[in-house]
């Protein structure tokens, strides 16, 4: 097992942020997914950086 940053790890990051902030269960399927998380599953799918702001 090996340790990777929230960095490293945008998609992941983002839905628990978004866990965090939801009182109800949501699922996301690819043709429901928010433009923002496809976006970054897009990034992560062609192996470049998401550089987060803030």
């Amino acid at each position: 097992m090996t340790h990777i940053f929230r960095e490293g790890n945008a998609c992941a990051d983002w839905l628990a942020k978004l866990g965090c902030q939801c009182a109800s269960f949501k699922e996301f399927e690819a043709s429901n997914m928010p433009a923002f998380l496809r976006g970054l599953v897009k990034l992560d799918k062609l192996g470049l950086p998401y550089i987060r702001s803030g």
